[in-house]
């Protein structure tokens, strides 16, 4: 790496490259955004005026459609400079120092309250360069193409049923597998394609392509893409069924072996409505390779992750080039991995809705061995 007499420089430069890449691809898309707004507008106002009207309206919307496409090219290519500049500042940075170089001096901020505030900018550009290696796309056409599946295979279900013990195997059937409000298998198993995680993160598709209002998924001739499905800067799946099950495997044993054991234990945690446990990797033996998942390119930092996911709204709303995303292995790449269990009573009895990997636990759930250090759920 570059000295800090060197890198310090560069990487502010390389940081305030990003950010202006960023500002000009929000500015572009609002601009493109409120042509096509104004343009429906006029389309409108045009076809109420009669059959002629409707003609001239249609007439608008392709010649603004043809117009939009032109700029997006033309921005892309402003994008492309971008780009270069910034591989070009990331080669310098990524020079090893001069023979017999040493390393400049700490600058006096360093040691102040305003180390943190660098250190984090270094770390999203740290982010940003290991990403830039690694990223894919995926159009929103090859999205629409990505499978579908609602269904768990009669063969999975027996293959998951046979992970755990006879006495209690038709039980964890019912709250895993049969009931229809749980899409732990549909959503997280290992048989949901690379196709379909990309389309899930990207574009915000459906992997069990389900057409409630919460989900239903749409691709118009224009490429803009409309779906309120429920999905942050991660897609992830369990790369096997016995990797799914560990962690319920591992809160059952530890709750005493018995259904009512962990219907108990899931009374005394429940929050309003659900019951959330996290359940660390280490304890529940899952390994590098037991995860797979795709995320937003330079998202390990919450507020890069919201850029990115502004980026991706406006992608869908517009039509716009695919946002580009990484693939990664939550167990592996995580600060502090593991598994969340979502749990819900339905018609008084327990049902699991999903269990996904994370490569961190969400502040919402519960830590289940915090609860046995501190004492305060001794039967756990």
């Amino acid at each position: 790496m570059a000295t800090d007499e060197t890198g310090g420089p560069i990487r502010r430069s390389l940081d305030g490259l990003l950010d202006a890449l960023l500002a000009y691809d929000r500015a572009s898309a609002d601009v493109l955004a409120t042509t096509r707004r104004d343009a429906e507008r006029v389309a409108k106002a045009l076809s109420a005026a009669g059959p002629d009207g409707a003609a001239l309206a249609d007439q608008v919307m392709e010649l603004v459609a043809a117009g939009v496409a032109a700029a997006g090219e033309e921005l892309a290519v402003a994008t492309e400079a971008f780009a270069s500049e910034t591989g070009a500042l990331s080669d310098l940075l990524a020079e090893p120092p001069a023979s017999g170089a040493s390393p400049g001096p700490v600058p006096a901020q360093a040691t102040t309250s305003g180390e943190d505030a660098g250190q984090a900018e270094d770390e999203a550009v740290d982010d940003a360069l290991a990403d830039e290696e690694l990223l894919e796309r995926q159009s929103s056409a090859d999205a629409e193409r990505a499978p579908t599946s609602s269904t768990v295979p009669d063969h999975v279900r027996e293959a998951y049923g046979a992970l755990f013990d006879a006495a209690i195997r038709d039980d964890i059937m019912a709250m895993v597998v049969t009931n229809d409000a749980g899409h732990a298998i549909q959503l997280h198993g290992p048989d949901v394609s690379d196709e379909a995680l990309k389309a899930r993160v990207s574009w915000k598709k459906d992997p069990m392509g389900r057409t409630d209002p919460k989900n239903d998924w749409r691709r118009d001739p224009d490429g803009s893409v409309h779906s309120k499905h429920g999905v942050g800067h991660v897609a992830g799946k369990f790369t096997s069924l016995e990797a799914l099950a560990k962690p319920l495997r591992t809160l059952l044993d530890h709750c005493g072996g018995t259904i009512a054991d962990l219907h108990d234990y899931l009374e005394r945690n429940r929050g309003l409505r659900d019951a959330m446990i996290f359940v660390p990797a280490e304890d529940a033996n899952l390994v590098p390779g037991d995860t797979t998942a795709y995320r937003g390119e330079g998202t390990q930092a919450e507020e890069t992750a919201e850029q990115w996911r502004m980026q991706r709204r406006d992608a869908m709303e517009l039509g716009g080039e695919p946002v580009p995303i990484v693939r990664t292995d939550p167990i592996a790449r995580g600060m502090d991995p593991g598994v969340t269990m979502i749990f819900r009573k339905i018609d008084r009895t327990w049902v699991m809705i999903t269990c996904y990997p994370e490569a961190e636990p969400r502040p919402s759930s519960s830590r289940w061995e915090e609860r046995i250090r501190d004492g305060s759920d001794a039967r756990l």
